[in-house]
């Protein structure tokens, strides 16, 4: 209550989600994070699309990906926009508790914060999600 704005209630929100999580109340933490994501302006799909549909998503990141050289990678910018950092926070706590509860939901977090960080830059969370990528390759 006491937060002004929605950037100011960022922590509370990764404690809420975390605490639901030591809860073994994942699905809960998974669903604030949903809602939290949407406010920043991530929109993670829900219910999920057809298989085909992220099969294809995947693709075509894997094949961004490899179309990129060692001296581009390296050199990616970094992010700069807060409410993308936040989000890739976000995300990154989705990607153990769908890892844990939800997987069907697991690579659609994966590609979106790939996405994130080939449309804004790198943070530290993009080595969560290069990791994660590698783990389902």
């Amino acid at each position: 209550k006491a937060g002004k704005s929605f950037e100011d209630k960022h922590r509370v929100y990764v404690t809420l989600i975390k605490a639901l999580g030591v809860e073994n109340r994942i699905e809960d933490a998974i669903e604030i994070s949903f809602c939290v994501l949407s406010q920043l302006g991530v929109h993670c799909p829900s219910p999920l699309p057809d298989k085909s549909i992220i099969m294809n998503d995947w693709m075509e990141m894997k094949i961004t990906f490899e179309k990129k050289s060692d001296t581009e990678f390296l050199n990616y910018k970094e992010m700069t926009n807060n409410n993308m950092m936040a989000a890739m926070k976000f995300l990154h706590l989705l990607i153990l508790y769908t890892f844990l509860s939800k997987q069907e939901y697991f690579p659609t977090i994966i590609i979106q914060m790939l996405k994130l960080t080939l449309h804004h830059g790198v943070c530290k969370e993009s080595c969560v999600a290069l990791a994660s990528c590698s783990y389902l390759l």
